[in-house]
């Protein structure tokens, strides 16, 4: 595709990052469908007539006989254009890094040109949050992915996202792989990267959230890290009072509620907020969160006459108050979330239109969507330190739609799909459908987007949910069936509708609820579900080699649906004897399950996160690590 005359509007590395996207996927099509006419001229420009609004994505593209256009009203949406014209001559963007683009084998140039294309983005939030253990490689190949189904916003949580980079270099919970420990240089340098990486995009920026509370008392803003330092008197007064005592909670800062009451703690926390503010213009939103758990807000006097959300709200408000004495117009996110989904009783925002409200019902069930409507549902009375997480999607509703009594602003939905449930849906059929009516029903909800808080090597076996979620936040219109086809064909060549079926099957007996610790733990009925599991799992694997019939171009997906199946037999065979109420063979087929995986992380370490589906089993599901 040497041939090819791509014309920018301007020299803003986006547009730049975008012709060379345009040019090399071409230039990937088959020499028959690339015969075009000597300086084919592309045309990548920002149009000022569309939205003036960063946050929002329009654009437009042609390609006729003459030359082609895609314009944008931003370089991210011209380059989200691209991507779209891409999809249109067939391109499917499977996963992110190698081997994750089908390519199509068009016959003709003329499979090349379409008519002239508008398009708005159906929704202004659309994004994924890092989670989970990765190499700088991960988050640079999903960055690089993100773009290409649709979304234009990523999240990296702590001022120093180093707890996910460095739960892979020290290969947590993988003793076969040497520990890589980073230096603090390392870190930095991969946190550039990073920024870089989405720069170049001009993917919208999310930063921090959880840490705050840590950083306000002397503490990194780094991760969930346990601290052995002792306090301080001094700080040791700023700290929320539980059950008599004020210390760090499960002895972790990012856990630790302070003592909201206390003005110098307050002042500490906002003043962290602001500095960081003042040093980080280019931040699109700025997550201001309290502590991570729940059930561990202060009980002093002083704390006990109001709630924590009423707290929040006064905090919030100084907050603003103190970013516009400085100047700064920084968006802030705040988040209902665990103790914070109850409404304030007293307290509401004096200016809405500083924050975005940020929707994060962290333990609602996957086995059903949110309904299309508006609903209400009743809610157990807020007692201090002694909640009980909503699961059911009607509750946790009732309690978003409590606070936009009080507030009309900007807001998204932050969701868990991709972080802890998923791995009790071993086809990803049943999570991806959720996703896809969960997204279809945000309108009815009265939000503009969803972002989802998730591992990024969450590919075990398709990565067919993010595709899913992607393409619908993008576009409402485009028939779930359709993506289902356009993805499983692309992904198995001629045999994709027999592992759609295999696929769904394995949903129809998955459980996302009993993975994600929601209910009991024993529960003799569903050993037989999740023994059916297996020996599904077992069926297919006995037939696959006669199914794959396609082109050796689908070997490396087809692999993988064989190492899937082994994973899918053992860790359901785990699960039937934790159903069946017998701990020590449900520990020792998972300490099987965990041998594998973890024998097997290198050869599919971009697909598998190891270190988070260990950390789920044992910290939700139940199983004892050895």
């Amino acid at each position: 595709m040497s041939k090819l005359e791509i014309n920018l509007s301007n020299q803003i590395p986006t547009l730049v990052f975008a012709g060379r996207e345009l040019t090399s996927h071409l230039g990937m099509l088959p020499e028959e469908a690339t015969h075009l006419i000597e300086g084919y001229p592309i045309t990548l420009r920002v149009d000022d007539s569309g939205s003036q609004d960063p946050s929002m994505d329009q654009f437009s593209y042609e390609f006729t006989e003459h030359g082609g256009f895609v314009a944008g009203s931003n370089p991210r949406s011209v380059l989200l254009g691209v991507y779209d014209y891409l999809r249109k001559i067939g391109f499917v963007f499977l996963r992110p890094g190698d081997g994750g683009t089908y390519v199509p084998q068009l016959s003709c140039a003329k499979d090349l040109l379409c008519e002239k294309t508008d398009k708005t983005a159906d929704f202004r939030h659309r994004g994924v949050c890092i989670e989970g253990a990765n190499s700088l490689e991960n988050v640079l190949d999903f960055i690089n992915w993100l773009p290409k189904n649709g979304y234009n916003t990523f999240f990296v949580q702590f001022k120093k996202p180093d707890v996910f980079f460095e739960r892979w270099y020290d290969h947590t919970f993988n003793p076969t792989l040497p520990a890589q420990k980073q230096t603090r240089e390392q870190l930095d340098q991969m946190e550039a990267a990073v920024t870089e990486a989405m720069v170049l995009r001009g993917l919208l920026d999310h930063r921090v959230g959880h840490g705050w509370t840590a950083e306000a008392i002397g503490f990194a803003n780094t991760g969930w890290h346990v601290e052995e330092h002792q306090l301080t008197p001094e700080t040791q007064e700023l700290i929320a009072q539980v059950g008599g005592k004020r210390e760090l909670w499960g002895g972790i800062p990012t856990n630790t509620n302070l003592c909201y009451s206390n003005p110098k703690a307050r002042k500490l926390l906002i003043d962290q907020v602001v500095s960081y503010a003042k040093e980080h213009k280019s931040v699109n939103y700025l997550h201001f969160w309290l502590a991570d758990e729940f059930n561990n807000v202060c009980e002093c006097e002083k704390c006990a006459k109001t709630t924590l959300s009423d707290q929040y709200v006064e905090i919030l408000n100084d907050l603003d108050e103190q970013l516009s004495a400085e100047g700064l117009d920084t968006k802030i996110v705040f988040l209902l979330y665990q103790e914070l989904l109850y409404a304030p009783l007293h307290s509401k925002l004096n200016h809405p239109e500083r924050f975005l409200l940020m929707f994060a019902p962290i333990s609602r069930t996957f086995e059903k969507p949110y309904p299309n409507a508006k609903v209400s549902a009743p809610i157990k009375p807020y007692v201090r330190n002694q909640i009980r997480l909503p699961e059911t999607v009607e509750e946790n509703l009732t309690h978003y739609f409590n606070w936009k009594k009080t507030y009309t602003g900007d807001s998204f939905f932050y969701d868990y799909p991709l972080g802890r449930a998923h791995y009790g849906d071993f086809g990803y059929m049943k999570i991806a459908k959720v996703i896809y009516d969960d997204i279809h029903a945000l309108k009815a909800l009265e939000t503009d987007g969803y972002m989802s808080c998730q591992e990024l090597r969450a590919m075990t076996p398709t990565g067919f949910p993010n595709f899913v979620m992607g393409q619908a936040l993008l576009e409402q219109e485009t028939s779930y069936d359709e993506l289902k086809t356009t993805y499983f064909r692309a992904m198995y060549g001629n045999g994709y509708e027999a592992v759609i079926e295999y696929l769904e099957q394995l949903s129809e007996l998955s459980d996302t609820d009993y993975f994600n610790g929601h209910g009991p733990r024993k529960q003799p009925d569903k050993k037989v579900q999740f023994h059916h599991l297996a020996q599904t799992a077992l069926a297919f694997l006995m037939d696959i080699d006669e199914l794959h019939q396609s082109p050796s171009a689908y070997d490396a997906n087809w692999d993988f649906l064989k190492f899937h199946g082994r994973y899918c037999i053992l860790l359901s065979s785990a699960l039937a004897a934790l159903c069946e109420g017998d701990q020590t063979t449900a520990d020792a087929l998972f300490r099987e399950f965990c041998d594998y995986i973890q024998q097997n992380e290198t050869k599919y370490q971009s697909q598998l996160d190891v270190y988070r589906v260990i950390e789920v089993a044992t910290k939700y599901t139940g199983f004892t690590r050895i």
